[in-house]
Order: C-alpha cells, then sequence, then structure tokens
C-alpha cells in the first residue's frame, strides 16, 4: 500500500470559494436563464427522494425510514417537490437535459401513481427529448412486472441496481430481501427487456472474502453486467483496543480493491468515474456529467446542484417544505469560485474521469509555480498517475485511483492556501 495513512473520501466542494446566500443562488440562476438565449449550457437533472422503507445500516446516504403514514409522507413529498421543479429558475429552459437521474432513498417508493406524475412534471417542465437518458436507483427486490411496466412507459433506460454482494449469509445479515440467485434472474430479466444495467457493489463487508467478491464479479458479468459501481464500507472502531482491527481491514480492503481491478482490465473495464467502471463514458452519463462540463440542477431535499462557477445545496426537512410554502429558495447556501479554483475543478473532473490533460496541468503549473509542481511530482514519483500512450494525457494508476480522495484534498488544500 502507499505511504497515505488512511484513505480519504471526496466531499462537496463547499469548503473553498465565496460563500453566498440562497437568494445569490437564486438571482445566479435566474441571472444563467436570462442569457440562455445566447448560448444555453447542457445540463443534467437530479432528484433526490430520501424515503426508503427500512434504512440500511451501511448506508451513509440522506434518507428516512417510512413506516407509517406512508400516503401522508410521499404525497406531500411530491406536492411540494412538484412546486419546487415548476418554480425552479431553470423550468422551461431552451433545451432539454441530457440526463434525469432519480436518486434517494428509494425513489420508486413512491408508489406507481406518484412515480409517474413525478416523472411527467420533469418532462412537461424541463423539456422531453427522446435522447435525454433517464436513470433510477432501485434493488432488485422492488422490480416485478408492474414497475417493469412501469419503467418502459416512463421510458427509464438505465437502472443503477443495489445490489452490494450476491452472498447469501452477508445479505441476509445486512437485510436484502432477496437471494443472490433471485437477483440474479431479476439482472437477467431486466436485460432482456433492453435496460442499460449498473450495479452497486461493496467491499469492506465482515465476512467478505477474495472468492466472495470474485464470484460477485463473475457472476454480475455473466449476467450481462458491464458497468459497476464499488463503495468502501470502512467501519471506524473508535473504542480502545481497536486501532490493529481497523489497521487490517483497511489492508483487507486494499487487496480487495486489488482483485477487482485486475478483474476490470481482464475484461477491459476502464475507470470512468469515482470508484466505476464501464466500457466507456457513455455506460454512465449522469455520474460523467462533470467531465463534459455541464451543468446540474437539483430537485429535492439535500440535493447538491452547479451552474458555471457555482456549486448549491438544497435545504433538509423540514427547512426545504418550509422555504417551499412561502414562496422563499429552498437552497441552503451557495459557493462561488473564482478561475484559479475553477481551474483546481477542472483538473479534479479530469481526475475523476480518468484523464488528466497535459495542458491543464501546464496550466495550474504557471498559476501555483513550485507549489503545484511539487504536488504534481509527488503524484508521479509515487506512480499515482501514469503517462498514456497518446503522449497528452495522464491517468490514475490503480493506487492513485484508490487514493483519488486524497490527492483531491492535496488539490484543494492548494486552492485554499492560495485563496489565503
Amino acid at each position: 500500500m502507499h505511504s497515505f495513512k488512511q484513505r480519504i473520501e471526496i466531499g462537496p466542494w463547499f469548503e473553498a470559494g465565496q460563500k453566498i446566500g440562497p437568494h445569490e443562488v437564486q438571482s445566479r440562476l435566474i441571472s444563467s436563464k436570462k442569457n440562455a438565449s445566447k448560448q444555453q449550457r447542457p445540463y443534467c437533472i437530479y432528484v433526490h427522494v430520501p424515503f426508503c422503507p427500512s434504512r440500511c445500516e451501511y448506508c451513509a446516504l440522506y434518507t428516512y425510514e417510512v413506516k407509517h403514514n406512508q400516503d401522508e409522507i410521499l404525497g406531500e413529498y411530491l406536492d411540494m417537490v412538484k412546486k419546487a421543479i415548476v418554480n425552479h429558475p431553470n423550468a422551461l429552459s431552451l433545451k432539454p437535459p441530457t440526463t434525469v437521474h432519480l436518486g434517494g432513498g428509494t425513489p420508486l417508493f413512491l408508489g406507481v401513481k406518484r412515480f409517474s406524475e413525478l416523472t411527467r412534471v420533469l418532462r412537461n417542465t424541463f423539456g422531453d427529448s427522446p435522447h435525454c437518458e433517464w436513470a433510477v436507483e432501485t434493488t432488485t427486490s422492488s422490480i416485478d412486472s408492474e414497475i417493469m411496466s412501469l419503467l418502459k412507459e416512463q421510458r427509464l433506460k438505465r437502472l443503477h441496481l443495489g445490489i452490494q454482494t450476491l452472498n447469501n449469509k452477508i445479505r441476509e445479515k445486512i437485510k436484502r430481501r432477496e437471494t443472490g440467485e433471485k437477483a440474479i434472474e431479476k439482472i437477467s430479466l431486466l436485460n432482456k427487456n433492453g435496460f442499460l444495467l449498473s450495479v452497486d457493489l461493496i467491499i469492506g463487508f465482515d465476512e467478505q472474502t477474495e472468492l466472495i467478491l470474485k464470484d460477485d464479479l463473475n457472476r454480475l458479468y455473466e449476467a450481462g453486467i458491464r458497468m459497476f459501481s464499488i463503495c468502501e464500507l470502512r467501519i471506524l472502531r473508535k473504542k480502545a483496543g481497536n486501532y490493529r482491527k481497523h489497521q487490517e481491514e483497511i489492508k483487507r480492503n486494499y487487496q480487495l480493491w486489488c482483485l477487482l481491478w485486475q478483474f476490470m482490465e481482464e475484461h477491459k473495464l476502464i475507470p470512468i468515474h469515482l470508484g466505476q467502471f464501464g466500457r466507456n463514458f457513455k455506460d454512465n452519463l449522469y455520474y460523467t456529467h462533470p467531465a463534459r462540463g455541464e451543468d446540474c440542477i437539483s430537485i429535492g431535499p439535500y440535493a447538491h446542484g452547479s451552474a458555471a462557477n457555482m456549486v448549491y445545496g438544497n435545504k433538509l426537512l423540514p427547512d426545504y417544505y418550509d422555504a417551499l410554502e412561502t414562496n422563499q429558495p429552498p437552497i441552503a447556501f451557495g459557493v462561488v469560485y473564482d478561475e484559479e479554483i475553477q481551474k483546481i475543478r477542472k483538473l479534479e473532473s479530469q481526475l475523476l474521469a480518468n484523464c488528466v490533460l497535459k495542458k491543464v496541468a501546464a496550466e495550474l503549473k504557471s498559476i501555483y509555480d513550485e507549489s503545484f509542481e511539487c504536488l504534481w511530482n509527488f503524484w508521479l514519483e509515487n506512480k499515482l498517475l501514469l503517462e498514456c500512450e497518446d503522449g497528452e494525457s495522464f491517468k490514475p494508476s490503480r493506487d492513485g485511483s484508490w487514493y483519488i480522495g486524497n490527492m483531491i484534498l492535496q488539490l484543494r488544500q492548494l486552492a485554499s492556501k492560495k485563496e489565503s
């Protein structure tokens, strides 16, 4: 393993730049809409549905378990989100989005009627291009004949399936509602019906071994999966005496990552975004939107969005509802970046997209002089970046991809020092 003490995950871009309030964010979004007639930036849409029938212990996302009063809670959400959609500053844009991604939470937990109404309002408000890729996060246990008919009717092209593992012992422990065999059956059925599929896998379960992970990968590949999204489950052991156990977990997870990387190389699947492997960038249009320079419209509590040199985050519940009911922006705050930090963000996008252009690195060398030169040399000397055959770009290595969060943190620290 590399000398980094711990693998760091990437947080949102809210720690650098100039913070602005919700009304200024709203004003900037309105301004971008007015200027769209000249040259509108391409954009995608993310809708966050923060509700689940039950909450998984390993989940670190912004979600709520809904056991009682489902109709009331989900109905209120739909009413509020519809209001957020039709009143969004970019509503009735000049051209439709490239992708619409519904995540959470469990979007299909809304039920057939509410889910259909949500997609209808989105299409009526932002356009209904046949070229737009609609995607939804779900589980195989949520898929039945009625849901499949709904997805086809609503032209949902891509499904991101929360598999986590096919091993039945682990699935039972994490309370998956179907066996691994049943999950594979559902995947085969979805493939036959023409859906584009991506699966989420977790490395780091206590019982997980290299054999279990390899078996998962082989079975999923044989079932037709060509897009994998990998997350590391890191169990923080704060009790005294558990430091050694924690270090053992870190080492084991790294070994699992090495096995996974080898599998992807053998099957000609490349890293296309943070922890995600596919045949090419088209295998995941939403997650690769930053590398294409697209803005992102955020709908729903917690959801993060971006527009040109600004990123922003929506309020959480119940503040999100309160803002909509009083005709206030449902935005928590935003951050605006100067040209220098924008170049840092551009390099970050390229790191995540597995293609760092030499000319972008050269631009940063001209801004940060020896500071960036030292950082760049550190990456090269430790083989975190490898030069590509084209001679014009670099790509993160296996270790570089594993420690991509550490590399990006180093970049952000560089930007923070320059800003101060």
